[in-house]
């Protein structure tokens, strides 16, 4: 059976705090995972910045959206202790940070563009020359819920794959992807089940099929059966497990 990528989302976040460095050196440490999955942002200064939401509240210390801080002020945030007492101190990343962190570890990184609650100007540019200017276009490939943006960061550089975010079943999406020049299709796993179908059509398409967020056992297997390319899971130890022992 055909082992599919593993990717922890937003590092090892079932155990540790979210996109924070302490989970992303966690999936060194801890797991077999080929990459991981995180999410970018741009602060008010221009900086790009590592974190899931447009605002900080979920995750952080602090308050109000990141478009209306600057990067020092992203810096002061304590992102670990809502987790867990013990994982207080932890600090944002840079996108920049984060590719260094790749580069020397060979994880592979997709990185999801988070530009559809706040459209940040620029943000596909500004991600792609940080991947470009490190040579790591072949390490990193980008995804998102805007699909126009994806659109558009292959017209910047063809060469960085894209992927299609998406959680909604679609009509016609034979249709849809025909407009596309997307690389992958990145569903949520269910739409997978709701769908089986949909494993044909894109791969017939030649896209590949990057699944997200699967968490538990039963699920982990039956997408690994149903040929997915790519698993991205918060249990980044047990879609190891899983991986190894249903592939190798």
């Amino acid at each position: 059976m055909k082992k599919p990528l593993l990717f922890a989302h937003r590092g090892f976040s079932g155990k540790y705090p979210e996109n924070s460095p302490l989970a992303f050196q966690k999936v060194i440490e801890e797991t077999d995972c080929d990459g991981i999955e995180s999410d970018v942002h741009i602060t008010k200064d221009g900086q790009l910045v590592i974190f899931h939401d447009a605002s900080v509240e979920r995750t952080s210390n602090g308050s109000g959206w990141i478009k209306d801080k600057t990067m020092e002020e992203m810096l002061q945030l304590d992102i670990g202790a809502w987790k867990s007492p013990e994982f207080a101190g932890q600090h944002v990343w840079t996108l920049g940070q984060l590719l260094d962190f790749c580069k020397e570890t060979r994880l592979l990184l997709n990185m999801e563009l988070k530009n559809y609650e706040v459209f940040y100007e620029g943000l596909e540019k500004r991600v792609i020359d940080e991947i470009c200017a490190r040579r790591m276009e072949e390490q990193v490939f980008l995804s998102s819920f805007n699909h126009i943006s994806m659109q558009a960061c292959k017209g910047i550089n063809p060469e960085i794959k894209t992927g299609l975010l998406y959680d909604k079943p679609f009509l016609d999406i034979d249709k849809y992807i025909e407009r596309s020049n997307a690389d992958y299709m990145h569903p949520r796993y269910m739409l997978l089940q709701y769908q089986p179908e949909l494993v044909e059509l894109y791969h017939g398409r030649g896209m590949n099929i990057n699944t997200w967020t699967v968490n538990d056992r039963e699920n982990m297997e039956d997408m690994i059966r149903r040929g997915v390319d790519c698993i991205i899971s918060n249990e980044a130890d047990l879609l190891c497990e899983v991986g190894q022992e249903m592939c190798d």
